[in-house]
């Protein structure tokens, strides 16, 4: 049993274009994501799942440059995309799949090897994810297996189930969910994934007051450090998130 971590990543936000290779600190930030996704224990394979639009090339590019694996498919139809990212690596039906995606620098390495050790205690057609009523929007991981992403990707049919991978796999009717919450209500206030010019003002903050240990940051001590500086929560508290529905 292998597990395949897929980062969804492309350049055409509506909000802020270009904004996962938007520098910060001089690096682009899927440098970020990627070096802190490499710190965890239990991934074997990590994909960045892009498009075959001109506009993602640069993605392309980053990450034959860095031989970092990707895989380019529809733009529109995430789960199509997904589904065949996660072929390209010959995954199996017991295999594991974490998603994540690239807006997210501070994603924690920790809470992907505690959501995937939960997902390997549970029942195997189970659906587990960080909650985010314990954890800042930004450290989310969702964790499933092929054979759920398969019938996902056969059984969906809606517009909004095409292009959240996993809308289909917790709202269908008999889901199994598993929440994990070991954080703290209070960080759920907290975000940290980049979808506006104020997101991307905030983690840049961040990673200035990280210093060198920015790679290896706990959601502890980046929670703490929101804590302890609430002038840097209000860079981006207005900014609203969008939802799939």
């Amino acid at each position: 049993m292998r597990v395949i971590c897929i980062t969804q990543a492309r350049m055409g936000s509506s909000r802020l274009p270009g904004k996962v290779l938007a520098p910060i600190n001089g690096r682009p930030m899927l440098e970020y994501h990627i070096g802190r996704v490499k710190q965890s224990t239990l991934v074997d394979i990590h994909i960045i799942a892009t498009t075959t639009e001109s506009t993602d090339q640069p993605i392309v590019d980053y990450c034959e440059a860095n031989q970092q694996l990707y895989f380019c498919g529809d733009e529109h139809d995430v789960l199509d995309r997904f589904y065949h990212a996660a072929l390209m690596a010959q995954a199996t039906d017991e295999d594991i799949i974490i998603r994540l995606t690239g807006d997210c620098p501070l994603i924690c390495p920790s809470l992907i090897d505690e959501a995937v050790k939960q997902h390997r205690q549970g029942d195997i057609s189970q659906y587990t994810h960080i909650s985010l009523a314990y954890f800042p929007r930004g450290f989310d991981v969702e964790v499933f297996n092929m054979a759920s992403l398969s019938n996902a990707y056969k059984e969906a049919t809606t517009q909004p189930q095409r292009e959240h991978v996993t809308l289909y796999l917790y709202s269908k009717p008999d889901a199994h969910i598993v929440s994990i919450e070991t954080g703290q209500l209070i960080w759920g206030q907290f975000r940290l994934c980049v979808d506006e010019q104020d997101d991307l003002h905030l983690v840049e903050q961040l990673f200035e007051h990280l210093g060198n240990d920015w790679l290896e940051a706990s959601p502890e001590k980046i929670c703490t450090l929101l804590l302890n500086n609430p002038q840097l929560t209000k860079i981006n508290a207005h900014v609203a998130q969008r939802t799939a529905h």
